[in-house]
């Protein structure tokens, strides 16, 4: 019996036959109604104009503002100490545990004081050199009065202008050169030892000397702490430090301190 070339249909149906048309998707005819509904939102899309973002307002003198600033040559920890005074009483600075930030939160004008600031803090190093004199000083108590110094002359004015002694002696001296952030140590002779670090120069020309410190040494005695401070001094001016027991003492160890901006060279020039 020949074979048929069609397949046989369910329960001895007719045959299907597939064209080639079948395997395509049909189109469907679009209603009229559906149509015009489409082209009314078209429409809309091109009428209808974009609206823009409403502007936000710029923060009010009463409103709290975060900034931050990256230092890059100053400490960071130094700069949150110059931060502090120009601050609101709701105001708040702090340096980050990560990098070299500050951040500071306060009202508006309490924050536009401080970067112009920091700003002006974050400068390179500077040289600095600071000139120090240990002195013993004492009162005349013979009479007549005999008034002794191995000072210089303008030095020795001023100090009988500030203090109540006669006479000075001088013990050690030094000019100890370095440059802001810098540590300094140096020994002043056989009997006396310094050591500190230098600060930044702020803009009201002031340096901090960090963990200033002098010891004397005594034989069989070991080293004895004199002075162990904080100190802020201005630049060209000089400063003494009385050492005593009681301000009634005939005698006092002085350390004289002058601090000076640029190097050694600077200064002969």
């Amino acid at each position: 019996m020949p074979l048929s070339s069609s397949f046989a249909g369910l329960r001895g149906g007719p045959a299907a036959r597939v064209s080639a048309s079948q395997g395509r998707i049909p189109r469907l005819p679009v209603p009229p109604v559906r149509r015009s509904v489409v082209s009314l939102l078209w429409a809309l899309a091109l009428i209808v104009p974009v609206l823009p973002a409403a502007p936000q307002s710029a923060p009010g003198p009463r409103d709290i503002v975060t900034r931050a600033y990256t230092f890059k040559y100053q400490r960071a920890s130094e700069a949150v100490v110059l931060a502090y005074p120009l601050l609101s009483h709701k105001g708040t600075v702090e340096r980050q545990p990560s990098g070299n930030p500050v951040v500071g939160r306060g009202t508006l004008p309490a924050v536009q004081r401080i970067m112009p600031a920091l700003r002006a803090y974050d400068h390179p190093s500077r040289p600095l050199r600071l000139e120090i004199y240990v002195v013993k000083a004492s009162r005349a108590t013979v009479s007549p009065q005999v008034q002794h110094s191995d000072l210089p002359e303008d030095l020795t004015k001023r100090l009988r202008g500030l203090l109540a002694y006669d006479n000075f002696a001088k013990q050690a001296q030094a000019q100890l050169a370095g440059a802001e952030g810098q540590w300094v140590v140096y020994e002043l002779g056989p009997d006396y030892k310094v050591s500190f670090r230098f600060g930044s120069l702020t803009e009201d020309r002031q340096v901090k000397l960090s963990s200033f410190r002098i010891v004397r040494r005594e034989e069989g005695r070991g080293e004895t702490e004199l002075l162990h401070a904080n100190l802020m001094l201005p630049i060209d001016h000089t400063t003494s430090l009385g050492i005593t027991s009681s301000e009634s003492s005939l005698e006092a160890l002085m350390v004289v301190l002058t601090l000076r901006e640029g190097d050694a060279a600077t200064a002969r020039k």
